[in-house]
């Protein structure tokens, strides 16, 4: 279960949306408010992340890579799988999400991953 990331890698939503759909993921546009991080965590559902605006920053603790995500960048973060939300100043984005009802709570604390 890695985490990739691809810079520069589309030019609209539209295309973000296609792709999600043609993937079999459940496709939405976001909007993230400003936000101080989120300490290393994992969601119980796999991502295609794209942003359109604004710079994303996470951390793939598998790594030690920090990602600097922008307009054009898809990430992807498979189901079950830790990583760590840099502060950030908000960014808008599409989201793809492999569940139609994303599970609940969505971010999961490390120590749940053995449960």
């Amino acid at each position: 279960m890695t985490i990739t990331v691809q810079h520069s890698y589309f030019e609209d939503d539209q295309q973000a949306l296609d792709e999600i759909e043609r993937d079999g993921f459940h496709g939405s546009k976001f909007e993230a408010p400003p936000s101080a991080g989120t300490p290393i965590h994992w969601h119980d559902v796999s991502m295609h992340i794209y942003i359109t605006s604004g710079m994303f920053r996470f951390q793939d603790p598998a790594t030690g890579e920090i990602h600097e995500c922008v307009a054009g960048t898809r990430f992807d973060i498979p189901e079950r799988t830790l990583h760590i939300e840099e502060e950030h100043n908000g960014y808008t984005g599409v989201a793809g999400m492999s569940k139609a009802e994303v599970p609940q709570p969505f971010v999961r604390l490390p120590e749940e991953l053995d449960a």
